[in-house]
């Protein structure tokens, strides 16, 4: 079977996500690659179902395809060309060459050890059964539904990599049942600032992920409300990152780094509610540089970790909930 080396890996990071490729080499060796990896299986999923010329019941066959390639690798040459052929039109030039190496990205999933192929299939497989609910996401009305969509596309994910952590550090293997609640809070945090950050675009093209209403007043209000709850998602997430061991340096520093650049947006937002654009509540380099040595200075400080929060969140409110009730009520793990 072809298997992918670790710097092509790396390469199609850098090509598909920035700020993950900014986070992952932040990671312990081990874990650079299973999560780099796992990113990747993520993000293939997400082109198929993303695709705007495939049907609904295409794509559903497509990610079901994924998924038993996963299992078992016996079709895995012919339906990875399948794919990348029948998206190559219609993807991002990135995407596309990450299609093109699918059969190489599988082939380095099948490099891992069983347990860690079952967290990543796992993972991949819930985010598939959530991505197949297309009627249900095309029509988010209330918070319950924003709570699930974020569920199926981050929260998932927000489990994946708590499950992978635990198994490279017993520590954190001891400590799953308080860890996991939380780990749902941190990707759902990612996903939902993403989501306020993105909208108008989103909107644009006829998508909208948010229940905001029409009206101006509407909107900011709506805006507003939904940076709070994303706030008090991210509050959630320190109490996780402050959970993990200190001398896991660099799983504190890649999950700190991502939530400290969430807070940062979120505030942007929450000054500005009625933005136009992404560009126009988008973080400045200066402002990711600073929270980038932060965390190499005070990633091992709990104390610290709360100041910068505070800091860069200035006067935003938070809506805290209840994240064990929230986990019950959408986690399929």
């Amino acid at each position: 079977m072809n298997v992918m080396s670790i710097e092509r890996q790396n390469y199609h990071l850098q090509k598909v996500s920035r700020t993950f490729a900014l986070t992952i080499p932040l990671l312990p060796k081990e874990l650079q690659d299973w999560v780099g990896n796992a990113y990747l299986l993520c993000r293939i999923a997400d082109t198929i179902e993303d695709d705007p010329k495939l049907s609904n019941d295409d794509k559903k066959a497509e990610l079901q395809n994924f998924i038993d390639v996963l299992n078992c690798p016996v079709l895995l040459e012919s339906w990875s060309n399948s794919i990348a052929d029948k998206l190559k039109a219609s993807a991002k030039e990135s995407e596309v060459y990450l299609l093109k190496d699918i059969e190489y990205v599988v082939g380095r999933y099948y490099s891992y050890n069983e347990t860690v192929r079952h967290i990543l299939r796992h993972g991949v497989d819930i985010m598939r059964k959530g991505m197949s609910e297309f009627g249900r996401w095309e029509n988010i009305s209330n918070l319950h539904e924003v709570d699930c969509y974020c569920y199926c596309v981050a929260g998932v994910v927000g489990e994946l990599l708590t499950y992978l952590f635990a198994e490279h550090s017993t520590k954190i293997k001891s400590n799953l049942n308080d860890l996991l609640p939380l780990s749902v809070s941190f990707g759902e945090g990612l996903q939902l600032t993403n989501i306020l950050k993105d909208i108008w675009d989103d909107l644009e093209r006829g998508i909208h992920w948010l229940p905001l209403g029409d009206s101006e007043t509407e909107k900011e209000i709506k805006t507003k409300e939904y940076v709070s709850i994303a706030y008090g998602h991210t509050l959630q997430a320190l109490d996780y990152i402050k959970q993990m061991p200190r001398k896991e340096k660099g799983i504190r520093e890649f999950c700190l780094l991502a939530n400290l650049l969430a807070i940062a947006t979120l505030c942007n937002i929450y000054k500005n509610p009625l933005f136009k654009k992404a560009s126009d509540v988008k973080i400045s380099r200066k402002t990711v540089k600073r929270i980038f040595i932060y965390i190499k200075l005070f990633s091992f400080s709990n104390k610290m970790i709360d100041r910068i929060a505070k800091r860069l969140a200035k006067d935003m409110k938070a809506t805290v909930r209840d994240a064990i009730k929230l986990r019950k009520e959408t986690s399929y793990w």
